[in-house]
C-alpha cells in the first residue's frame, strides 16, 4: 500500500462469535455457541416425506457445503431449517401490531430458536451427531493448551473480581464474569486468532504501513467490561497467552470521563431516528410507552444519570461525535440497539449502525460480523454518513462488510490477520 493512501482504518468488531466464542445476549454457554456455529456450517436436507425433519448429510462440518448429485433435495443448514420453521415479525410489516406484542411473539421464536440450535450435536438423536467430531475439535481449541498457559490463566481468575467491583457503577446489570468463568476452566475468552491479530497490529511490519488502525468494540450484550479486563492484561503483558504486551494506545478506558464508550437507541428508520448517548453503557428500555415520549426518550432516561450523559441525534452529528472519540484513542466500544433490530424480524437495515463516507475513498472502515449474510447483511446497518440512506449490499460487501466464519477464526489462528491484510493491500 502507498504511504499514506489509506492512513484511517476504522475496524468495527462484534464480539459474540466473532471474537469471543460466547453469547451473553442470545443466552448462550460456550458450549451452546459451538453447537450454534456448528449447525450454520453442517448441512442437510428437507425430508420431502416429513417436512419437519432435516436429514443430515455431512460427516463434519464445513464452511462449504458438499456436492449435491442429480435427483437429490437443495442442501440447506440446521440452521436455515430451524428459522424457516419459527419466522420473525416485524413491526414495519405486521399491522396491528404494538412494539410490546412483536416483542412476545419474537421473543417466543428466539427461545425455540435458541433451544434448537443449542442443542445440534448433543445427544443420541440430536439432528447433528454426525458431527460431534467436529464439536470436540473445536471444544479442543478453545482451550489453553494444557501446562503453564492453562495454570496461568487459573492463577489470574483470582485477582479478576477486583476489577468487576471497580467497574459495576458501569454495568450494573453485569452478571458474573464470563471471562473468570472461562479461564478457571482453562478456557480462552477472546480468541487465539484475535490475540495474535492483536498483536500482529502492534508489530514493527505493520508500523511500516503506516496506517492509524482504530478498533471499535460492537455488541449487543454487556461483555464489553470483559474484553476492556482482557486488554488490560494484555497491555500490562500478564496474559496467559504470553504474548509481547501490547502497547498502552489498546487499553479501553470504561470510565465516563474517558469517553471511550456508547450506547445506541432507535426509534426510527431515519437520520433522525438514531440516538447515541456518550459515557454509558446502559441501554433505554424498549416497550410501547416509548411511542408516547417520542424523540425525547434517550434524553428523558439519561437525565438523572451521574456523571451525565452526552446524548446525540442523527447520523451526521454521531459520525462526527464518532471522530472525535476516536482522535485521541485507539480503541472504542459502543453497545448496539438489539431491541430495534429484533421487532423488526432481525432486518439489516435496523441492525447495528455503520456511517460510512463513500467519498473519502482513501479512508477504511469495515464491519466484522458473523451474522452478515451471503445475499444480505442481516445485523448491520450500512448508511452514508451525508445522505442517510442506506447503502446496498451489493457495495457493502467485501469493502464495508466482513462476514466472519467462526469456524474459522477458530480453527485457524491466523484468521483475523489474513483477513486484515486482505482488506488494507485492496
Amino acid at each position: 500500500m502507498a504511504t499514506g493512501k489509506r492512513s484511517s482504518v476504522v475496524l468495527h468488531f462484534d464480539l459474540n462469535r466473532t471474537v469471543l466464542m460466547s453469547d451473553a445476549a442470545g443466552g448462550r454457554t460456550m458450549e451452546n455457541t459451538v453447537d450454534y456455529l456448528l449447525s450454520e456450517c453442517t448441512w442437510g436436507y428437507v425430508n420431502p416425506q416429513r417436512p419437519t425433519e432435516w436429514v443430515c448429510v455431512s460427516d463434519a462440518s464445513s464452511i462449504v457445503p458438499p456436492s449435491v448429485e442429480a435427483g437429490q433435495p437443495p442442501l440447506i443448514s440446521y440452521k436455515q431449517f430451524v428459522d424457516d420453521a419459527h419466522p420473525y415479525q416485524s413491526l414495519a410489516t405486521a399491522a396491528g401490531s404494538d412494539i410490546d406484542q412483536i416483542k412476545a411473539v419474537n421473543k417466543a421464536a428466539k427461545k425455540k430458536r435458541t433451544a434448537l440450535q443449542s442443542a445440534f450435536t448433543g445427544g443420541e438423536d440430536a439432528p447433528g451427531r454426525r458431527v460431534r467430531g467436529s464439536f470436540d475439535e473445536v471444544m479442543q481449541k478453545l482451550h489453553f493448551p494444557a501446562g503453564e498457559q492453562r495454570e496461568a490463566a487459573k492463577v489470574l481468575c483470582r485477582v479478576l473480581m477486583l476489577y468487576y467491583t471497580v467497574y459495576l457503577q458501569l454495568a450494573a446489570t453485569m452478571p458474573t464474569s464470563r471471562l473468570q468463568e472461562a479461564w478457571s476452566e482453562g478456557r480462552y475468552y477472546l480468541l487465539p486468532s484475535f490475540l495474535h491479530f492483536l498483536s500482529y497490529l502492534a508489530s514493527p511490519p505493520l508500523a511500516e504501513k503506516q496506517l492509524d488502525v482504530k478498533l471499535v468494540f460492537r455488541t449487543f450484550g454487556d461483555d464489553i467490561v470483559e474484553v476492556a479486563r482482557e486488554l488490560e492484561l494484555l497491555v500490562g503483558g500478564q496474559h496467559p497467552v504470553g504474548l509481547p504486551a501490547l502497547p498502552e494506545r489498546f487499553r479501553l478506558e470504561l470510565e465516563p470521563s474517558a469517553r471511550r464508550v456508547g450506547t445506541f437507541y432507535r426509534d426510527g428508520f431515519g437520520s433522525d431516528g438514531t440516538a447515541l448517548a456518550v459515557g454509558t453503557l446502559t441501554k433505554v428500555p424498549f416497550s410501547s410507552k416509548l411511542a408516547e415520549e417520542g424523540v425525547n426518550a434517550p434524553t428523558n432516561f439519561y437525565a438523572a444519570s451521574e456523571p451525565t450523559v452526552e446524548v446525540i441525534r442523527g447520523f451526521q452529528p454521531i459520525q462526527k461525535t464518532l471522530e472525535t472519540l476516536l482522535q485521541g484513542a485507539s480503541t472504542l466500544a459502543l453497545r448496539d440497539y438489539w431491541e430495534w433490530w429484533s421487532a423488526h424480524a432481525e432486518d439489516g437495515q435496523y441492525g447495528k449502525l455503520l456511517l460510512v463516507d463513500e467519498d473519502k475513498a482513501s479512508d477504511v472502515a469495515v464491519f466484522f460480523d458473523d451474522h452478515i449474510e451471503a445475499h444480505h447483511s442481516h445485523i448491520v446497518d450500512v448508511r452514508d454518513a451525508l445522505s442517510g440512506e442506506p447503502v446496498a449490499f451489493e457495495t457493502s460487501r467485501g469493502k464495508f462488510l466482513q462476514r466472519v466464519e467462526p469456524f474459522a477464526a477458530i480453527t485457524d489462528p491466523n484468521y483475523f490477520t489474513t483477513l486484515f491484510e486482505k482488506i488494507v493491500t485492496k
